[in-house]
């Protein structure tokens, strides 16, 4: 048992719907604004975030990620917001801009080798090192009470996080297990707008840090719990 019994929550979010969304575009790093709609879905994912202590905030750096973080921050004057470049989702070099249907959606390295494309490999490690530095520097701030981080990404990188943490097959490679799933996680190809995927630290201050961020190669048994990912309905 932690002994300050404090927990670290970690919530992640996507962004609302973009044009790109709607036209099956890839989007990569295409700094794409929010539709109507997705201004609609940012605020009914911060209502539905309205009762939820919020201590953080990490996010993308990209348009379509701050406007869907505005409402979710608009009565929480007090919280501060960091936005990482790690947090983007994969560059897609000249297949932005392009069809859904020119790679094969259902294999994460199917762009692989395109030009100015982004390895798949690559992608996830920085995602690594983003949730190294923010569970690393979150963690040591959990006291006698839970903190609560919102991570807000894109899609492939919260699907491709947590399939990575827990070493699913097309995630092999980077980390042994380092999560276990819970009954409310459902592994999906992407989060909808309006889901709120959970990941809790139930010991934050026993993990192994150095300079603000993990020791990946210190850390031992599962530290990590998905207690929410995805929908039932989409789950592979």
């Amino acid at each position: 048992m932690d002994s300050n019994g404090g927990k670290l929550h970690l919530l992640f979010i996507r962004h609302g719907e973009t044009q790109d969304n709607i036209d099956r575009i890839l989007q990569g790093l295409r700094d794409t604004s929010l539709t109507e709609n997705g201004h609609r879905e940012a605020q009914i994912l911060a209502d539905k975030l309205r009762g939820q202590t919020i201590d953080v905030v990490y996010h993308s750096p990209l348009i379509r990620i701050v406007q869907t973080i505005q409402p979710i921050l608009a009565d929480r004057t007090g919280v501060r917001s960091f936005a990482d470049p790690d947090l983007t989702g994969q560059a897609l070099g000249d297949l932005e801009g392009g069809s859904y249907d020119t790679i094969d959606m259902s294999n994460p390295r199917s762009a692989d080798g395109g030009p100015g494309v982004e390895l798949f490999d690559d992608f996830v490690r920085r995602l690594l090192r983003a949730f190294a530095r923010i569970v690393g520097t979150e963690a040591k701030l959990v006291g006698a009470q839970d903190r609560t981080v919102v991570v807000a990404t894109h899609g492939v990188g919260i699907t491709s996080l947590f399939k990575t943490l827990e070493c699913s097959p097309s995630c092999e490679g980077f980390n042994p297990k380092l999560a276990v799933r819970g009954p409310d996680a459902f592994e999906v190809r992407w989060t909808d707008s309006d889901d709120v995927a959970r990941l809790v630290v139930p010991q934050p201050t026993q993990l192994p840090t150095r300079d603000g961020s993990l020791e990946w190669s210190l850390i031992s048994g599962q530290p990590f719990v998905i207690e929410v990912w995805g929908k039932r309905e989409k789950a592979f």
